[in-house]
């Protein structure tokens, strides 16, 4: 995995992800470095790396991070997938939770339906489908699934033991997207590489633009991917799109970002050029 699925709402790119770079910089080559300015909030009149970090012995190191977005309305759609579910976890815990033994459970639904229903549309659609689900208890007792496309397609089942990775799976709801087709996903591929190219080839310009106060310094661009897993191309295709890219020689690496685990904010960084 090389993207990031969900958004992380911390605006500060140090906590997010920046600080456990640094760790991981360290370990690899032997430094010492750590935080010695967030420059991107000390200095506003223009436009700076994120971090400076220094290391006794060493030269200043400057950080600028970016991410690339792909589909480009991913965040927005990802969020309103996110909305439905807080609604629909609402009813619930009010209504279906009481009847239900202790178990993990999840809610599936069409991610495409969904987008095309606004957000004051998530109260009836929850209650509508946890009605369903009661009205037909007796069924789900047996099959452990129960689905239909009434207000709009979704599955709700108790997760099977092979799906559980770990302790957090043991009780609780969770949501689920309904995966695109491999026709959609190999159609969109190829568009997928070239506006990752695109995008790259701006985040490269305007990094080239805050790393000019830093000639003396360690330059280092972090890359994040972020989207839908099925519409980003494998990892060894985003490798060769930024090796071939046009690097400005104030870029002296980049590294890309490959979140382990977005639940527990685990990422392991690659350093690409």
């Amino acid at each position: 995995m090389v993207s990031f699925h969900c958004f992380q709402d911390d605006k500060c790119e140090w906590r997010k992800g920046l600080k456990d770079f640094a760790i991981q910089f360290n370990e690899a080559f032997g430094k010492g470095y750590s935080l010695s300015k967030c420059l991107d909030i000390s200095t506003r009149d223009s436009k700076q790396p994120e971090v400076l970090l220094e290391a006794s012995g060493e030269k200043s190191m400057v950080i600028e991070c970016k991410k690339i977005v792909y589909p480009h309305d991913y965040y927005g759609k990802h969020r309103h997938f996110h909305d439905f579910y807080e609604y629909f976890k609402d009813s619930y815990v009010r209504d279906l939770k009481p009847v239900l033994s202790q178990d993990m459970y999840e809610i599936g639904i069409n991610e495409n339906t969904l987008y095309q229903n606004k957000k004051q549309k998530f109260t009836s659609i929850s209650n509508q489908i946890v009605a369903h689900v009661l009205q037909h208890i007796d069924e789900f007792h047996i099959s452990n699934q129960i689905s239909s496309l009434e207000p709009i397609p979704w599955c709700f089942r108790r997760v099977p033991e092979n799906e559980r990775n770990d302790e957090s799976y043991k009780s609780g709801l969770r949501l689920s997207g309904s995966a695109k087709s491999l026709s959609y996903q190999f159609e969109t591929l190829a568009e997928a590489e070239e506006e990752i190219a695109k995008e790259l080839a701006k985040h490269l310009s305007n990094t080239d633009i805050k790393f000019k106060d830093y000639a003396n310094c360690l330059k280092i661009l972090v890359i994040e991917i972020c989207g839908d897993i099925l519409s980003i191309p494998a990892p060894e295709v985003i490798v060769e799109i930024i090796e071939n890219a046009t690097i400005p020689s104030s870029v002296d690496q980049i590294w890309l970002a490959d979140p382990q685990n977005e639940v527990e904010s685990i990422i392991t960084y690659h350093q690409v050029v």
